[in-house]
C-alpha cells in the first residue's frame, strides 16, 4: 500500500533519470529545464537511444551515464569525453546506479526490464517517481512491504493513478467506496472484434490523444494498459479490485475519479499532459509551473463516457481473472503480453492473438508462492517460455 504523506521540500533536489530518452524521460527532462534552480542530476540511463542520451548528457552535465547497449558504449564514451562525467553500460552498471542515494529517482524504464533498479531504489532514494507500472503489477506486495520498513515515498506518475493518489492524500480509504480510471478508448474504440483482425501495427501504435513508445501504445490500442492500470492500484492503494471500475472517456480530460459511501465524487481534471503528474511528484507536495496548457472548460463544452466494450476488448477482464487468481498470475500474464507485443511489432502476428496468446498462457499452473524478487524473476522466466512456445507453435486463436 502506498502510504501518503505531507513533507516540506527541499532545494536542489539530486534526480536520477532511468529511461531519460523515452517519453516519459523526455518530459522530466522538460520540467527540470523549466524549474534548474531545483535540480541536480545525478545519474541518466537508457536502453539504446545514444544520441538522445548524449544530447541529455551534455545539457543536464550528470555525475554518471549510462546506455544498456554496451555496443553503443564507445560512440557514448567518445562524445563525452570532453566532459567530466563518469560513463558505462550494461545491466550490471544500472542496476548499482539504482542503489546510490539521490532524492528523486525516476522509475521510467519500460516494461518487465524496469523491476530490478525500481526495487534496489527503494530505501536509497527518498521519492521514487513512477512511471514503471510493471514493477508494481508483478511485484507490488514485496515492493511496497520494503517501502514499508524504509523512508522511501513511492508516487505515481501514470496519469490515473497520480490524479488518485492527489485525491486519496486528503481522503479516509474507509470513506470511499469506489476508484474510477478512465481511459481514452485508444485508436481502435468503437472496433468490433472482427475488424480488429484486420489492423496494423502502425494504426495501433497511433494513439489519438498520447505520444508514446510502442510497447505502451499497442497496450492502450488493447486496452492492456488499463487492466494493468486496475492491477496496480488495486496493490498501490490497497483496494479490493471490487472497487475498481474502467470507463471510456474520448476526451482524456478526467483521468481519475473517486467516489465515496455518501454519493459524492472527486475527480482530477487536467490536459491530457504527463507534465502535469510528473511535476507533481517531482515537486511535491508542491505544485509549480510546468508550462502546461490550463483548461478551458467552455471550448470543451462536454465530456462524454461509455463501458468497455468487452465483447470487442477483453484485456481488462483477463487482468481481473489474474488478479483473482493470484500474484503468480498476474506475473505470467505481464510476461505474456510483453511477448505477444512484440510477436504484434515483429509482425508475426495479428492484433486479436495478442490476447488469445495471453489467455492461453495463463491456462497453465501458477500456483506458486512468490515470496521474494528472485520467485518473481524466475516465474517470469518461465511464462515467457510458455508464451514464445505458445506463439511459435500458432496453437492460438
Amino acid at each position: 500500500m502506498v502510504v501518503l504523506y505531507m513533507d516540506k521540500i527541499n532545494k536542489k533536489k539530486l534526480i536520477s533519470i532511468f529511461g531519460v530518452t523515452g517519453s516519459v524521460g523526455l518530459s522530466t527532462q522538460q520540467i527540470i529545464k523549466i524549474n534548474k534552480s531545483e535540480f541536480i542530476v545525478d545519474t541518466i540511463v537508457c536502453n539504446e537511444d545514444v544520441k538522445g542520451l548524449i544530447e541529455a548528457a551534455r545539457y543536464f552535465k550528470p555525475n554518471l551515464v549510462i546506455i544498456n547497449n554496451e555496443k553503443k558504449y564507445n560512440e557514448l564514451k567518445n562524445s563525452l569525453k570532453s566532459y567530466n562525467i563518469e560513463v558505462n553500460s550494461g545491466a550490471k552498471a544500472i542496476i548499482a546506479a539504482s542503489k546510490r542515494k539521490i532524492d528523486i529517482f525516476v522509475a521510467a524504464i519500460s516494461g518487465f526490464a524496469g523491476l530490478d533498479s525500481t526495487f534496489n531504489a527503494i530505501g536509497n532514494a527518498k521519492y521514487i517517481a513512477l512511471a514503471n507500472k510493471e514493477s508494481i503489477v508483478c511485484a507490488g506486495p514485496i515492493l511496497l512491504n520494503k517501502v514499508k520498513n524504509c523512508s522511501t515515498k513511492i508516487i505515481p506518475i501514470d496519469s490515473e493513478h497520480n490524479t488518485l493518489y492527489q485525491i486519496l492524500v486528503n481522503s479516509n480509504i474507509n470513506n470511499i467506496s469506489r476508484l474510477i480510471i478512465t481511459g481514452s478508448g485508444g485508436p481502435f474504440r468503437g472496433y468490433s472484434y472482427d475488424s480488429l483482425n484486420k489492423v496494423s501495427l502502425e494504426e495501433a501504435i497511433n494513439h489519438p490523444i498520447w505520444k508514446m513508445g510502442k510497447k505502451i501504445s499497442i497496450d492502450s490500442a488493447t486496452l492492456m494498459n488499463k487492466g494493468l492500470e486496475l492491477i496496480e492500484a488495486a496493490y498501490l492503494f490497497n483496494i479490493n479490485q471490487k472497487k475498481i471500475d474502467i470507463i471510456i472517456h474520448p476526451e482524456s480530460i478526467i483521468h481519475g475519479i473517486v467516489e465515496y459511501n455518501d454519493g459524492s465524487m472527486n475527480a482530477g481534471l487536467s490536459m491530457p499532459d504527463m507534465k502535469s503528474p510528473i511535476s507533481f511528484a517531482l515537486n511535491y507536495p508542491n505544485k509549480i509551473n510546468a508550462n502546461v496548457k490550463k483548461l478551458n472548460l467552455k471550448l470543451i463544452k462536454s465530456l462524454n463516457f461509455e463501458d468497455v466494450d468487452t465483447s470487442a476488448f477483453n484485456s481488462i477482464e483477463i487482468c481481473r481473472s489474474a488478479l483473482k487468481e493470484g500474484h503468480a498470475y498476474v506475473i505470467a500474464l505481464n510476461a505474456a503480453n510483453e511477448e505477444a507485443v512484440k510477436s504484434f511489432i515483429e509482425k508475426n502476428i495479428n492484433f486479436n492473438s495478442i490476447m488469445n496468446i495471453c489467455e492461453e498462457t495463463l491456462n497453465k499452473n501458477y500456483k506458486k508462492k512468490i515470496n521474494c524478487i528472485e520467485d518473481v524473476i524466475l516465474l517470469d522466466y518461465e511464462a515467457r517460455k510458455i508464451s514464445n512456445n505458445i506463439i511459435n507453435s500458432g496453437k492460438f486463436r
